[in-house]
């Protein structure tokens, strides 16, 4: 399984800090979701999704998270199933 953030208008991964990339391979992997979520609010990250890959042929799961650049309040959206 593989657990890293896309960010949702340019569809690049966060690969560092404040750097994205187009290469899921160069993607920053995390240990699980909730520390993906805890890096999205660290670090205010707004209009991404947690993107869980799991084996074949299991879909991956897309998580929508949403951090309020004033406030620092985040929220997820509900799961859904990738689309093959």
């Amino acid at each position: 399984m593989k657990i890293c953030i896309q960010h949702m208008a340019t569809r690049k991964f966060l690969h560092e800090a404040d750097v994205w990339t187009e290469s899921s391979t160069l993607a920053r992997l995390f240990a699980n979701s909730i520390d993906a979520f805890r890096h999205c609010v660290e670090h205010r990250l707004t209009g991404v999704n947690i993107l869980v890959e799991r084996e074949k042929p299991r879909p991956s799961i897309i998580i929508p998270v949403e951090v309020h650049a004033s406030t620092g309040q985040a929220t997820t959206g509900f799961p859904v199933l990738a689309r093959k």
